[in-house]
């Protein structure tokens, strides 16, 4: 990947491994910033974030009810056939008196990942019509620490693990939620390699300038 220098500008960045104060730049797509201290990336050139923000944000919001709601497997035993889904197996999980294991999953594999798909969509609608309200730098900073607790992922893993040990038991047949949770997961990678936060942070700033 080609590497391009920091030219001087008024606004400043620090780089997350060494602290060294940088100034922002435009990097072109295909290109990256680096730190000329330790070498640690700053900045991939990743054009037109803001569209890829809004249309990801609306297919992972599409896809996060039917993965939500939907079942999961459908696990077949003796003539019996039961559904499960996240939401069941949050309420299985707290039904059965671990409401620690329940609330954690709620919030990393519900909650977090609902509020993040959210927060971007807001903010890339908002700075698709070309506003730069005060409020937008706040709901980028909440995202920034929603991300973290948003990992959908660990409960798929879960599911899988579950799926191994028991396929000699029970006949487990995948449902609607299963796919639509995998695709799920394939729009929330799309998100995190083609959506930078430093466009959409610069998208801003060119917000407010037009406006002022």
């Amino acid at each position: 990947m080609d590497i391009t220098t920091l030219p001087p500008k008024s606004h400043l960045t620090a780089c997350a491994e060494c602290d060294l104060l940088l100034a922002n730049m435009d990097v072109p797509e295909g290109r990256e910033s680096l730190c000329p201290r330790c070498g640690h990336g700053l900045q991939e050139g990743r054009p037109d974030s803001v569209l890829h923000a809004v249309i990801l944000s609306v297919i992972g919001l599409i896809l996060l009810v039917p993965a939500m709601g939907m079942p999961l497997l459908s696990l077949s035993s003796t003539g019996l056939r039961h559904d499960v889904s996240i939401t069941h197996a949050v309420l299985a999980l707290g039904n059965s008196g671990y409401w620690e294991v329940a609330s954690l999953v709620a919030v990393c594999a519900l909650a977090a990942p609902f509020l993040n798909l959210w927060l971007i969509f807001v903010v890339g609608i908002v700075l698709q019509m070309g506003s730069a309200p005060v409020w937008l730098p706040r709901l980028l900073r909440i995202n920034y620490h929603v991300r973290e607790w948003a990992m959908p992922e660990v409960f798929l893993m879960a599911v899988l693990v579950s799926v191994v040990k028991l396929k000699d038991m029970a006949q487990l047949l995948p449902g609607v939620g299963l796919y639509c949770f995998i695709c799920l997961m394939l729009c929330t990678l799309l998100i995190e390699t083609l959506i930078d936060q430093h466009e959409l942070w610069q998208a801003y700033e060119k917000n407010r300038a037009q406006e002022t």
